[in-house]
């Protein structure tokens, strides 16, 4: 009968598995593959706009040529992209969905989402949830239950804070501080006073819902309110559009079933909006803030969005 060799013995080469040698160094390789990636991803989503090859090599600290075949296989799998035209590199369509799937399980945001639903089937309507992102409203699911509507809107898609439905919705009920940034930048472009932008918080929220006549699409009418969390922060926004001129106007059949549908969801699933008494930061106030958003394509030619 052979002894078993000690442990403190030596072992030939020829007795290792060489296989299994393999399997590990593959699998520590694999892990530390994974972690670059999410750096490079990380950075695609810190840059905000497509970037080139070498500010992103730069923005990782990592040569070109290694973030240039992580960048081949993320383009593979659809979590990064490249223009054909341009060369430059951004998030894929399966990081959109990523996003998406992570925003949707939050509970309250798929209750939203059937609200909506409903209320486009019952109101023949289009719409849409959006919920808010570092550069204002970012669409994140749409419904259609009415005559379509020809439009640019799609999920992921920036909405203007000022002068659409949605950005109104939020305008008027989330803490001035986190949201000056956005408001600063389009007022420049809209040459805006703080005056008309305090004016339009009041009007929202005595309306109860942000109303618009849009002329995008002629004619087109859209409402927007938010829904809250159990903390009584905004978790999304409630928007819903019709081709007929004054159709979500005040007043209106349609009007008056969107809010006591809101209502009616407030109060099923608890959330309620922060007393603001309770939060300084929804006064309404003005102040010198620095932060800027990069991209206005959605406040183009200042025309009203939805």
């Amino acid at each position: 009968m052979t002894k078993a060799p000690s442990k403190n013995i030596p072992v030939a080469d020829s007795d290792i598995d060489i296989s299994d040698a393999v399997d590990a160094a593959d699998t520590r390789k694999g892990i530390q593959s994974v972690e670059v990636s999410g750096v490079i991803i990380a950075a695609l989503c810190d840059f905000k706009f497509p970037v080139p090859l070498k500010d992103l090599a730069a923005a990782v600290d990592m040569p070109p040529a290694k973030v240039h075949r992580y960048l081949a296989s993320l383009v593979r799998i659809g979590l990064a992209w490249q223009d054909d035209l341009t060369g430059l590199y951004g998030l894929g369509p399966m990081a959109l969905r990523m996003g998406i799937s992570a925003i949707e399980r939050n509970d309250v945001v798929m209750r939203a989402g059937r609200l909506l639903r409903n209320l486009a089937i019952d109101l023949r309507s289009s719409g849409h949830l959006a919920i808010w992102g570092e550069r204002g409203p970012v669409l994140i699911r749409t419904e259609h239950g009415g005559p379509p509507i020809i439009s640019t809107m799609g999920l992921g898609t920036v909405m203007p804070l000022l002068r659409s439905a949605t950005g109104q919705a939020f305008l008027s009920t989330m803490p001035r501080g986190a949201i000056e940034h956005v408001i600063r930048a389009e007022q420049d472009i809209l040459h805006w006073d703080d005056a008309t932008v305090d004016r339009l918080i009041i009007e929202t929220r005595e309306r109860g819902a942000a109303v618009i006549e849009g002329d995008i699409v002629p004619g087109l009418s859209a409402i927007s309110a938010p829904v809250y969390n159990l903390d009584g922060a905004v978790a999304c926004c409630v928007t819903l559009m019709n081709p007929k001129a004054n159709y979500f106007q005040p007043g209106q059949p349609a009007f008056d079933v969107f809010l006591r549908a809101i209502a009616d969801f407030t109060q099923s699933w608890g959330g309620q909006p922060r007393d603001e008494a309770e939060d300084s930061q929804t006064a309404i106030v003005t102040g010198n803030v620095t932060g800027t958003i990069k991209d206005h394509s959605a406040l183009s030619g200042g025309r009203k969005g939805v």
